[in-house]
């Protein structure tokens, strides 16, 4: 129950309620125009029909535009089958065998090319060499310059 100026009024029968308070406000009815909406809606399925309808069109123009492929030429085909694919028949086994190679290429003196003279050294003396001479320097520009 809504009390109103001294009368209960019952919350169903608020729309029989009359305005004394306030006569001049009332519900606003122009909040949505249904009318704009509905015109947008059908305006908009009518552009969306027309724009597929157009793209089928040119598609199909565009397909028969189009200039047809060679024909691809294939080798003749031999009675003889392929011969099946190499499996690895130990894995891990050929797994350490390389993973020993590679050390031994890391820990040990070798050849690189025999004819430019280019040779292998262990890791170990080779970042021991780097740390006594240091990595090659840039010139200075000012030295570049002068020459």
């Amino acid at each position: 129950m809504i009390r109103t100026r001294a009368r209960y009024w019952n919350v169903a029968e608020h729309d029989q309620m009359p305005l004394r308070d306030n006569p001049e406000v009332s519900h606003e009815r122009s909040d949505v125009n249904i009318r704009a909406i509905v015109v947008f809606a059908i305006a908009l399925l009518v552009a969306a029909v027309v724009i597929h309808v157009a793209l089928y069109w040119l598609l199909e123009f565009y397909k028969e535009e189009a200039p047809r492929p060679a024909p691809v030429v294939t080798a003749p085909r031999t009675e003889e089958p392929l011969p099946p694919p190499r499996l690895q028949i130990s894995p891990r086994a050929e797994l350490a065998e390389m993973r020993a190679a590679e050390e031994r290429e890391l820990t040990t003196y070798g050849w690189v090319d025999k004819e430019k003279q280019t040779v292998r050294i262990p890791i170990d003396r080779a970042m021991e060499l780097l740390a006594q001479r240091g990595l090659p320097a840039r010139k200075p520009a000012e030295e570049k310059r002068k020459k």
